[in-house]
């Protein structure tokens, strides 16, 4: 058995809560996601901040995204 932990593709890699994602949910394939906006873009310094072993494995969550989107400053971001 490997010691790695799978990664949860449902689980926002910044803070481990639900990432309601519609491209990865169970069964959901004709749904689209959120992130799936034209106008919604995530700025390298927020995709900067998942772990490397989790990066591109699990979506930042609609919640992580805006509160980065509120300040100018990624050291003084804390996902609650």
């Amino acid at each position: 058995m490997s010691e790695k932990s799978a990664v949860d593709p449902l689980l926002c890699p910044l803070c481990e809560q639900q990432n309601h994602c519609g491209n990865l949910g169970a069964g959901e394939s004709e749904k689209t996601c959120w992130c799936n906006d034209p106008d919604i873009q995530f700025p390298k310094a927020l995709l900067d901040q998942v772990s490397v072993d989790k990066k591109g494995k699990a979506c930042i969550c609609q919640k992580c995204a805006r509160a980065f989107s509120q300040t100018d400053d990624v050291s003084i971001y804390i996902p609650e």
